[in-house]
């Protein structure tokens, strides 16, 4: 047992600590909240319950990554022993079953519309239909290459579940609240009555007598080209740009120590696991009819973040340990163009949808189902890379591991 204390594993844990307890208490007033909307007419018990069970499981995942950095802090020896994720090919078999099953069951239940069965049901079926595509793909990712000290894998995984988030948010909100300041000043000097205009929108849609006659109000609007350029923009390119520059926070702040860039790239993926799990469980949260799709779609969002991530961890690396710095600035814009094309791709789907409520039906049959279509190709693309990228990386990690082999025979 070493009895020098590990300074970034203390800090570690402060900020894992942080978001268990965050999480937990999160969890315990959603949970309390479901528990009252079961006993309201009005009420949506259900997608409360799945958020609370989805931030409860995060929780769990967050307090077993503690107690991995916990042993670094101790100095325990046990606590810089490999962890290697087991990987089988029957994954591949198993995984899409029970997540279809999970799909199939969650989706007759929601049928049925009775708020007690989805407040039972729903959480455990969106927690398995959700984590185990996660888990395949990262270990599709990881299958064969060395993830390093146990307690750095767990270290990269809370903070990928607790701080990393947290960064992204504040960056995407202050770009945000920048935009909407520039739009403002254009607006004072370009458009002085611009400002008169949106209140009496604004009273306009308070007093509105129907949800009908409120996309009403709001369909010229809506189908701005300006806004929707701007909306795309800020979707399909400044939120990619942040995400993935922050995504593999860990692995930035491991980079010197990290073996290899094969390493950095299953440390990515990590990364990507932890924020996939965190926003796809709770962008599941659905208690209505529409479960099946928003908790099935979130597949493709999984192994777009996984791979994503693993392209900037190898970059970040490569950086690092070889020099590489046009490899980082090649993996990083080639993982925020995977981005963007998705993001952009989504949303272009989310507005045909919008189309047909507010006048512009032709949308939803024009554009919807080449989007559609895009997505589904790309998601498919981005599976292919994954696999690849692994069989790639193993295949140029074999004389590294031999290097180090004979290094350890020479020695004794």
């Amino acid at each position: 047992m070493q009895t020098k204390n590990h300074l970034p594993s203390i800090f570690i844990l402060i900020g894992i600590g942080l978001g268990v307890l965050l999480l937990i208490g999160t969890s315990a007033l959603l949970a309390l909240i479901s528990v009252i909307d079961l006993f309201d007419p009005a009420g949506d018990p259900a997608t409360s319950m799945i958020s609370s069970m989805s931030f409860g499981f995060i929780a769990v995942l967050l307090g077993v990554c503690f107690w991995f950095v916990l042993k670094k802090t101790r100095g325990l020896e046990s606590a810089e022993a490999p962890f290697n994720l087991p990987f089988t090919n029957w994954l591949w078999l198993i995984v899409p079953v029970v997540s279809f099953f999970g799909l199939l069951f969650g989706g007759v239940i929601t049928l049925a519309e009775q708020p007690w069965l989805n407040w039972l049901a729903l959480p455990i079926f969106t927690i398995l239909v959700i984590v185990p595509p996660i888990g395949l793909f990262f270990g599709a990712a990881s299958h064969g290459i060395d993830a390093g000290a146990r307690w750095r894998f767990f270290s990269v995984l809370g903070l990928s579940m607790s701080v990393s988030p947290f960064v992204i948010l504040v960056f995407e909100l202050i770009i945000l609240v920048l935009a909407v300041v520039v739009l403002a000043i254009y607006a004072a000097i370009f458009q002085p009555d611009l400002a008169t205009k949106i209140d009496i929108l604004a009273q306009a849609i308070n007093s509105a007598p129907t949800e009908e006659a409120m996309t009403n109000l709001l369909a010229p609007y809506l189908t701005n080209p300006y806004l929707i350029a701007t909306v795309l923009g800020y979707i399909a390119l400044l939120v990619p740009l942040i995400e993935e520059l922050f995504k593999p926070l860990a692995v930035w702040l491991f980079a010197k120590q990290i073996d290899s860039p094969a390493q950095g790239f299953v440390l990515g993926a990590l990364s990507g696991v932890g924020f996939t799990l965190l926003e796809s469980l709770n962008a599941g949260a659905d208690g209505t009819t529409s479960w099946a799709f928003v908790a099935g779609a979130r597949t493709g969002t999984s192994v777009l973040h996984v791979m994503t991530s693993a392209l900037v961890g190898w970059g970040i690396v490569s950086a690092f340990k070889e020099r590489k710095i046009g490899r980082f600035f090649a993996a990083y814009f080639s993982a925020a163009l995977i981005h963007g094309l998705w993001n952009a791709s989504a949303a272009g789907a989310g507005f045909s949808f919008i189309g047909e409520a507010i006048g512009k039906s032709e949308w939803l049959y024009t554009f919807a189902p080449a989007l559609l279509c895009g997505m589904l190709t790309l998601g498919i693309g981005i599976v292919a890379l994954l696999l690849a990228s692994n069989r790639a990386l193993r295949k140029q990690n074999i004389p590294t591991q031999l290097e180090e082999e004979v290094k350890v025979e020479s020695s004794i």
